[in-house]
């Protein structure tokens, strides 16, 4: 009785996280849809569309992140591990696609989209969630070698490696260098021995140092970041007037569709500077209530996942670092702590192919902390005994 009651309240416990994380992930899904909607209003007019035209959009790609996201969390993980290497494969062929003609769409001077009639896609939102996927399963494989052997690890790390330059070629540095860094979270969850993050530092620091050095624009913006006077019509120009509207917000805000700054002042609002919008109208508490909520669903994550070890451990932690560094890296971006570059805002920036990556990760974490299976609390000299299809 005592192993069954420490059992149930196990998996209670257990339940309380899961239900932690689909509150907190419904929360910031309805937030962002609001701040990108009220944000994006007066941009939308400007271009001589409604304004209602990139919350109509979004609001279509959520039917789709909504099925993504149920169909992630409802898989098994274990028919996913047997098809990973082909999902790989899939998507680092895809992520060669924006270079084929008529079918490749060219943006500001990047590669980085497929035109599929309805939307454009961009492969590399795809490839982040997948690379995860894919280390998470090939280091759990490797558990008890990569810990002695910096050797083991070689593989898929040239497996990274290759999705990384890809997009990169893109013209899109900033997502290369944070899907890099998002998996590399994966090897150093998984105990890699220390030689090997010796070895992709020394690799990564000089190959960081040339991608940004070999484009005048990459070193305009860096120099930008250095600089904060440096072109404040020119390159500093959306930075500047981002901070701008944050410090207009104050504690409380303007109010919810009331901010002024989104009209004319910040480009591509609706994009990669849509929390400048936010902070606008919502102030400080609007901020406090975003991190609230995302501080919790890491909670509730890492607590799920108290003990566990393994695949799922790995899936999941690997999906919470690279949702988390996107978060933190476009809010650096958005109030100037960070180089300006190109990522979105999970769950605010308007876009079908990072809602449908966020929606995918948001998915395959539910399905990695769900409680499958039935494992009971071994007494003195009793063998553990498992069940279900957990995967450690």
């Amino acid at each position: 009785m005592k192993i069954l009651d420490q059992t149930a309240a196990e998996s209670r416990s257990l339940s309380r996280h899961e239900a932690g994380f689909i509150g907190s992930f419904l929360a910031l899904s309805l937030l962002g849809f609001v701040a990108m909607w009220s944000s994006s209003s007066g941009y939308a007019i400007r271009i001589d569309q409604k304004a209602s035209y990139f919350a109509v959009k979004q609001g279509l790609f959520m039917i789709g992140a909504i099925a993504a996201f149920v169909v992630a969390s409802r898989i098994s993980l274990d028919w996913l591990r047997r098809n990973i290497g082909l999902f790989t494969l899939l998507s680092l062929l895809s992520l060669f696609l924006p270079f084929v003609p008529r079918l490749g769409v060219e943006i500001n001077g990047g590669r980085r989209w497929i035109d599929l009639g309805f939307m454009n896609f961009q492969p590399s939102e795809l490839w982040k969630p997948i690379s995860i996927i894919y280390a998470a399963h090939i280091l759990d494989k490797k558990s008890q070698t990569i810990r002695t052997s910096a050797v083991e690890a070689i593989f898929p790390f040239l497996v990274v490696v290759l999705g990384t330059v890809t997009i990169y070629l893109q013209d899109d540095f900033s997502t290369c260098a944070l899907a890099f860094v998002a998996v590399m979270s994966v090897f150093w969850l998984a105990g890699t021995h220390w030689m090997f993050f010796a070895g992709a530092i020394l690799l990564a620091i000089p190959a960081g140092f040339l991608m940004i050095a070999s484009s005048q624009y990459r070193l305009t913006r860096v120099l930008g970041f250095i600089i904060p006077d440096y072109d404040p019509h020119g390159m500093n120009y959306q930075v500047q007037n981002s901070i701008r509207a944050i410090m207009s917000g104050g504690l409380w805000g303007k109010g919810l569709g009331l901010g002024t700054r989104k009209l004319t002042s910040i480009p591509e609002i609706q994009s990669d500077f849509v929390f400048a919008g936010f902070v606008e109208e919502m102030g400080l508490v609007g901020v406090a209530a975003v991190f609230a909520c995302w501080a919790y669903l890491a909670y509730s994550v890492t607590r799920a996942l108290r003990g566990r070890e393994g695949y799922r451990y790995l899936l999941a932690m690997g999906l919470l670092c690279l949702l988390s560094l996107q978060f933190l890296v476009n809010l650096g971006v958005a109030s100037g702590f960070l180089p300006a570059t190109g990522i979105a805002l999970p769950f605010f920036s308007a876009g079908g192919s990072s809602l449908l990556s966020t929606a995918l990760a948001g998915g395959l974490i539910m399905n990695a902390i769900r409680n499958d299976g039935f494992t009971a609390v071994p007494g003195e000299g009793a063998a553990e005994v498992s069940g279900g299809n957990g995967n450690g």
